[in-house]
């Protein structure tokens, strides 16, 4: 079966977000003075032919266990797995 997983990256709590903190500060100098945060990351889509659903989970964590993400300032998440033709 055909997958497509989607995986979000994003900066571990307490790590410097300097993407994150400029685009709060162009947003507050547009008049959007109500956001109080920003966090940038990264979104990955994946596709790929796997056996099973579990398989694709699992090959897709791997990947980005190992390449995706710094596991030293960042986390990812498994946002998204669909079947697709």
């Amino acid at each position: 079966m055909n997958y497509r997983i989607r995986v979000r990256v994003m900066p571990k709590a307490g790590i410097s977000d300097p993407e994150g903190m400029a685009i709060l500060d162009a947003a507050h100098h547009l008049g959007h003075d109500k956001v109080m945060n920003v966090h940038a990351g990264k979104s990955f889509e994946i596709e790929g032919a796997f056996d099973s659903i579990d398989e694709a989970r699992e090959r897709t964590h791997e990947l980005a266990e190992r390449l995706l993400a710094n596991p030293v300032i960042e986390t990812f998440e498994l946002v998204g797995v669909e079947e697709f033709s």
